[in-house]
């Protein structure tokens, strides 16, 4: 019977050309299954995993003999340097059993996944074969062309804070990663949340467990909430800066220094990213960066732009601290319209069938025309709004200072109820169908009905929650003071 020795000489020229990485990820979930077998008879066995014991019936891999004196812990190692070997064309080494496989270019998860079987920290490897099995399955049906569940802040580029209902009873905690403060909100891949921390690292954690599987270090703090478009990850740093991050290989492809902080959300499209800084003396701007190149395309002198852009069809929609919302078109960089609101607009936008609905540090909630700039309608809630509307159900829900969160209609700005919480709102509400779903500075997580009544409170962090949830279905992932916290429905 044939070995894998004998299938790798001939398909890696005798170990001299690197097995291509969808290959290693298939040949990793064939052997974790073997072992996961093995584990599961009685009493337990423990094959031996070099390839020249390894069978092949026509291209799965089979793992024979073995008896009870090994262990699971030995079994993964030498899987995981396996398939580092087989993927890197490099021997194995003594030395990886103190240090494990060493760190290399190439795809973020099979790197990932060799990490979770060698690691030299014990804490980030898989606790079982059935694990491995179980994150191999998930990278082999992860399609990088697949739409993102959760892409950007606010969730879509219309930054209306929406997602369908999910099902089933309350929420209750699946994983906490304790990574320290996280204020920009995450978002999610059919397999990975990728989340920016305030001390400057961009975070891969398997969403499926809350385990790390890569850090990237950006700048020296950031709280501009990342966004994703076609492979390619862009955050803003405190430091001023734009960068793009290649998600598969985990890696900074471009960059580019825009202002002196970057807090606004980059909104990515198909040929420009678009996002809003801060710059000294009192000034900011909006700019958009050409997506192939990293270079700047046009620039549009504002006050300072904390607010996150919001795409209205030709036009891209921002709030400024010179109090007003403005409507720039998107391939000139040019000012369509500007409404004057009265104070400093630092809430993000969300755009609805004809109006945007957008909060000002005066307290006051406005429905602005797309067409024509003209204000629809103010509601006067009373409290600074750093938060941004949720829209759905017919309501713009949003949090305010005073530690209250308002549903206003969003045909007339009628407010329909008043919720409370403990503590300012400064993040911002997500709607899941016709539940809203916001975490406050008192550090729980609230789940709101159309009706204002609170349905859940969820402690989360004495130290408060500032970001704002994403959503995909059943799942929700949110930071706070402590770190990551994904729940789940019951």
């Amino acid at each position: 019977m044939a070995t894998l020795e004998d299938h790798l000489r001939r398909v890696t020229r005798n170990a001299t050309t690197p097995l291509p990485e969808a290959d290693v990820l298939t040949l990793g979930l064939g052997l974790a299954r073997e072992l996961a077998r093995a584990h599961g008879e009685t009493p337990p066995r423990h094959p031996d995993v070099e390839p020249e014991s390894i069978a092949l019936e026509g291209s799965e891999p089979r793992l024979a003999g073995g008896d009870a004196s090994g262990s699971v812990a030995e079994d993964l190692f030498q899987l995981g340097c396996l398939l580092h070997a087989v993927a890197t064309a490099t021997a194995p080494d003594v030395s990886w059993r103190l240090d494990g496989p060493p760190a290399e270019a190439g795809g973020l998860q099979r790197r990932s996944l060799v990490d979770g079987l060698a690691s030299p920290r014990r804490e980030r490897r898989f606790p079982s074969a059935a694990a491995a099995v179980l994150a191999f399955e998930r990278a082999l049906a992860a399609d990088a062309g697949a739409a993102h569940p959760w892409p950007l802040f606010r969730g879509d580029s219309a930054r209306r804070g929406a997602a369908g209902g999910a099902t089933g009873g309350g929420l209750e905690p699946a994983w906490e990663a304790g990574v320290g403060a996280v204020v920009a909100s995450p978002v999610l891949t059919a397999s990975l949340v990728l989340a920016a921390t305030t001390d400057g690292r961009l975070l891969f954690v398997e969403r499926a467990s809350g385990r790390i599987v890569h850090e990237l270090r950006l700048g020296s703090a950031v709280e501009s909430s990342p966004a994703l478009h076609d492979g390619e990850l862009h955050v803003g740093t405190d430091d001023g800066e734009w960068i793009a991050v290649d998600v598969a290989r985990g890696e900074i492809v471009r960059r580019l220094r825009l202002g002196q902080v970057v807090r606004s959300s980059p909104l990515p499209l198909p040929e420009r990213v678009v996002v809003g800084t801060v710059e000294p003396r009192g000034a900011g701007s909006l700019a958009a960066v050409e997506r192939a190149t990293g270079r700047l395309a046009w620039k549009l002198k504002l006050k300072p732009v904390f607010s996150s852009p919001a795409l209205a069809g030709p036009r891209v929609l921002v709030g400024s601290d010179d109090g007003s919302l403005h409507a720039v078109d998107l391939a000139k960089g040019t000012l369509t319209w500007s409404h004057a609101l009265g104070s400093k607009v630092r809430a993000t936008p969300a755009v609805a069938e004809a109006v945007a609905v957008v909060g000002d540090f005066a307290g006051r909630l406005v429905a602005v025309s797309l067409d024509t700039g003209e204000r629809a309608w103010t509601a006067e809630l009373g409290a600074a709004l750093y938060s941004s509307p949720a829209l759905a159900a017919g309501l713009a829900v949003v949090g305010a200072n005073d530690g209250r969160i308002h549903g206003v209609d969003v045909a007339t700005g009628a407010v329909r109820f008043v919720a409370e919480t403990r503590g300012p709102v400064v993040g911002s509400p997500v709607a899941s169908g016709a539940l809203f779903l916001v975490g406050s500075t008192d550090g729980d997580l609230y789940e709101i009905d159309a009706t204002g009544a609170v349905r859940s409170r969820t402690t989360l962090a004495a130290g408060g929650i500032a970001s704002s949830p994403a959503l995909d279905g059943d799942l929700l992932v949110v930071g706070s003071a402590r770190g990551l916290h994904a729940l789940s429905r019951a």
